[in-house]
């Protein structure tokens, strides 16, 4: 098997991604309308409703009013950011993993897809591939936020028109990165907790522990189902301060750290995993059947896994 080239595991890192993305947007359309429960912005009379302080109270609320379409919200959106955003992510973990073992741990490794790294740089290689694609990408998660969380007509007419609205009416480039610095750190975390601890459950624990097949569906299911768990805890509060954002245009509330002194205001500290259920039952399917395709898509053309 074959280190492949960065484009190739971008492409790979996509595709698998891309399809996740599709199959579970109906429970991130949830999640983004359960975390707006309680903001504070012109739709503050909608999140004050009750019915969308629970997971299945959200999903009823959009069932009664918007139909089975209503949980096909921004699908288009969120598989154009898992084609850039993760695709970007996944693609560059394994250079920056190999640049990180290099300089930190000075083991002389060329191999990018080498499984040797210490627990501790995988998780810094992955937390840093995840700030990287969503610093770039942010315009398009912003579009995908904005059309899961609306009810009613969609915003836009079409992806094309959101960036060119968002870039007209909210400031040009500066609202189209509106909420970067919120979303970087989601993303670093989610990426760290979910490509960082897969690798390390796969290899280090699994493999090297437990003498599992590393190239085998079962092994890349059962780390891939235990990192879906790490992701969705450690991703969920700096994702609750993400959606709230970004659904703020007028910055009515404030920045990232206004949004965080709210939640903590109105809700305490159990504020930032609302959402919780709603997220693990889209980031734990999400997780598992992007790695399981992406590994086997790397397999099928000659790469080796992660």
């Amino acid at each position: 098997m074959s280190d492949g080239t960065v484009l190739s595991k971008c492409l790979a890192g996509g595709v698998g991604c891309g399809i996740a993305g599709l199959i579970t947007n109906p429970l991130d359309v949830i999640k983004i309308r359960n975390q707006q429960y309680g903001s504070t912005h012109p739709s503050d009379i909608v999140w004050s409703d009750p019915r969308y302080r629970t997971f299945l109270g959200t999903a009823s609320s959009i069932f009664h009013g918007e139909g089975v379409r209503g949980f096909g919200r921004g699908a288009s959106a969120s598989v154009l950011r898992e084609c850039t955003y993760s695709a970007l992510r996944m693609g560059l973990y394994e250079p920056i993993k190999a640049r990180y073992s290099a300089i930190l741990l000075d083991d002389g490794e060329t191999s990018t897809s080498s499984p040797s790294s210490s627990p501790l740089v995988k998780w810094m290689s992955a937390f840093t591939s995840g700030a990287i694609g969503s610093a770039l990408f942010n315009p398009v998660d912003l579009v995908k936020v904005r059309y899961q969380s609306a009810r009613g007509r969609p915003p836009y007419s079409s992806l094309p028109d959101a960036f060119r609205a968002i870039y007209a009416e909210e400031g040009g480039w500066r609202g189209l990165y509106a909420g970067t610095s919120a979303t970087v750190v989601r993303a670093a975390f989610l990426t760290s907790a979910q490509l960082g601890s897969y690798d390390v459950i796969k290899n280090d624990v699994l493999v090297d522990a437990f003498s599992f097949d590393g190239d085998s569906t079962s092994t890349h299911l059962c780390a891939s189902a235990f990192a879906s768990a790490i992701t969705a805890t450690a991703a969920n509060p700096p994702d609750v301060v993400k959606t709230r954002v970004m659904n703020d245009p007028r910055r009515t509330v404030g920045g990232p750290c206004a949004h965080f002194l709210h939640v903590m205001r109105t809700d305490g500290i159990s504020g930032f995993m609302r959402g919780w259920t709603a997220s693990y039952l889209r980031i734990g399917p999400h997780t598992v059947i992007s790695l399981v395709l992406i590994e086997k898509i790397r397999q099928g053309i000659g790469m080796a896994s992660y």
